[in-house]
């Protein structure tokens, strides 16, 4: 059984679960003052979107109001119209109407005598037609008898179809108003267009019946309670038959909110142009507090987030003293890798040490037989034996060679000796193929060598870079001693202020060994006996002493390609 805590530890606990209480009690009361902050914020937003959409559909309305008002005044003013309402041509003016009602799309044109019966119509011929129809208890009718343009909105009591008409009186040669024509426009369209986009809302009269709607069980509802006067009224102008105009179930509770039975909507009013009429727009509230409760969920993230950032803190002092822990082994790897490193460079000056033995010893005993060989050469050109001009000429090209390769390995140990001078690219490539000329004949190699600049300047020892090529083309060479298809190509090009010159071949290449690595000394990848690999390491010393570097790569359909750079001497440089 484990001992009880200290009276220390248990108000220390208290404390502790006290101050997480608190925290969570600010943290609840922060994200609920946030949320209403976000309810208010959003709300002015919905507001004023609800405020953009009814805009366009009052003016929608307007505009579909407005675009016949013209209309009867010039049907008004027409020959054929006032003949007609004079009783002449009627059969005529009857076709004539129903022209204008197709052409303008509109539901009907008719002609009211003075005594308000129809007498022309365009839709004359058909079972609803309002030839033969008064429509004198009709406020539209008395307006025009009064000489003025009359506007109405009701349920048409021939065709029972809604409508809104336009009156123009017509006057004789007196001035006196003696008939009237009228248009019907159909509002269904409007409100089919108002269903399609999905939204609420409807258009009330000056007494408060909805006239039009995007939900029908809305139509003709009423905002408020109807006076039996108003009743009375409706019923003598026949303004909407038989509909029982009953109270909508709807209520106003602040100046930017309704309910619509049990939903709460944002709901915002703009008087239309005509009639007295005012167009209601109802917008659900429910994307406020979907917004509002995102926003505190964001916060209650961020907390948490403050939390466990808190948590990191602890944990990051933890990991930094356990960071101390692993200073000194990282320190130990670092040692490792420099000792690695300094390895590798001792590898490396061994090597080179040797190759300076190496050329030291090369040369002190080539030395002799080289200059022995070019006095028995002067002895038997003196003495006659040798005849052929040709045959001595060559001699002594070879023992000239043989004494400047040597003086080349006293250079690859003490390098930055001999004297530097300008030539052409193209010459260093021809000394070098008159060298190798024979090797790949021998060899059966065909050779591709295009000079694109020939004459191109560089500044250097032109036979020591023809050592560098000879090299190189003796490996390609030797790289193609088994290849079906033997190929050599040589191109001299500038690249970037830099001569270019490359030997490429179709041998083995390279496999996957880097220029760095083929460049150290005895390395070679040659079969035993049949080089040392210094070649490379001698021909990168070399074109790192003009200030150049080599390249070396596989090619994709096999053999590789070695590339010298050197830097381009335009002739009025002063090197």
């Amino acid at each position: 059984m484990s001992e009880p805590l200290g009276p220390d530890i248990q108000i220390a606990q208290r404390a502790r679960r006290s101050v997480y209480y608190t925290l969570i009690v600010v943290v609840i009361a922060a994200t609920t003052l946030l949320f209403l902050a976000a309810v208010s914020y959003f709300r002015s937003i919905e507001i004023q979107e609800a405020r953009n959409r009814l805009s366009l559909y009052e003016k929608s309305l307007s505009d579909g109001l407005e675009r016949f008002q013209h209309l009867p005044y010039v049907l008004a003013r027409d020959a054929q119209v006032i003949a007609g309402a004079k009783g002449f041509a009627l059969d005529q003016l009857n076709v004539r109407l129903r022209g204008f009602a197709e052409k303008a799309k509109l539901e009907a044109v008719y002609l009211l005598d003075s005594f308000g019966t129809a007498i022309a119509a365009s839709n004359f011929g058909t079972p609803s037609s309002f030839v033969g129809q008064n429509y004198a208890f009709r406020p539209y009718y008395m307006n025009a008898m009064r000489g003025q343009t009359g506007e109405f909105f009701g349920v048409g009591t021939t065709t029972g179809r809604p409508g809104y008409f336009i009156s123009e009186p017509i006057v004789d040669a007196n001035g006196r108003p003696f008939a009237a024509i009228v248009i019907k426009l159909d509002m269904s369209g409007l409100e089919r267009a108002w269903v399609d986009a999905g939204e609420k809302i409807f258009v009330a009269n000056d007494s408060g019946i909805i006239v039009l709607t995007s939900h029908s069980e809305w139509l003709y509802k009423t905002l408020v309670a109807l006076t039996p006067e108003q009743r009375i009224n409706i019923m003598n102008k026949r303004q909407f038959g038989n509909q029982p105009l009953d109270l909508l179930d709807w209520k106003k509770t602040d100046p930017y909110a309704a309910y619509i039975g049990d939903q709460r909507f944002i709901h915002v009013t703009s008087p239309a142009d005509r009639l007295g009429w005012e167009v209601h727009f109802f917008q659900d509230e429910r994307r406020i507090y979907e917004r509002a409760a995102l926003a505190a969920g964001v916060f209650g993230i961020f907390v948490v987030l403050l939390l466990v950032f808190a948590v990191f803190l602890r944990s990051e002092r933890i990991r930094q003293a356990f960071a101390v822990s692993q200073s000194d082994r990282n320190k130990l790897i670092i040692a490792n890798k420099e000792l690695r490193n300094a390895q590798k460079e001792l590898s490396q000056s061994s090597k080179l040490a040797a190759l300076g033995q190496l050329s030291a010893s090369v040369t002190h005993e080539l030395g002799q037989p080289i200059s022995a060989l070019r006095n028995y050469l002067a002895a038997a050109e003196i003495s006659g034996h040798i005849t052929s001009k040709a045959t001595l000429q060559n001699f002594s090209g070879v023992i000239d060679r043989m004494d400047n390769l040597t003086k080349q390995l006293r250079l690859f140990i003490k390098p930055g000796m001999e004297k530097f001078e300008r030539f052409e690219i193209g010459d260093v490539i021809d000394g070098a193929m008159a060298l190798v000329e024979h090797d790949i004949v021998a060899a059966g190699i065909d050779i591709d060598c295009a000079l694109d600049v020939r004459q191109a300047l560089v500044f250097g020892n032109r036979l020591r870079l023809e050592q560098v090529v000879v090299n190189l083309i003796q490996n390609s060479i030797a790289a193609m001693d088994d290849a079906e298809n033997k190929a050599l190509k040589i191109r001299a090009q500038i690249h970037e202020q830099e001569v270019v010159v490359s030997v490429s071949d179709t041998g083995h290449g390279i496999g996957i060994k880097k220029i760095d690595e083929l460049q150290e000394p005895f390395h070679t990848t040659r079969a035993s006996g049949t080089g040392m690999g210094l070649g490379l390491s001698i021909s990168a010393e070399i074109v790192k002493d003009h200030n150049g570097h080599m390249t070396a790569e596989n090619l994709p359909d096999g053999g590789s390609i070695f590339s010298i750079y050197l830097p381009q001497i335009i002739a009025s440089d002063n090197p």
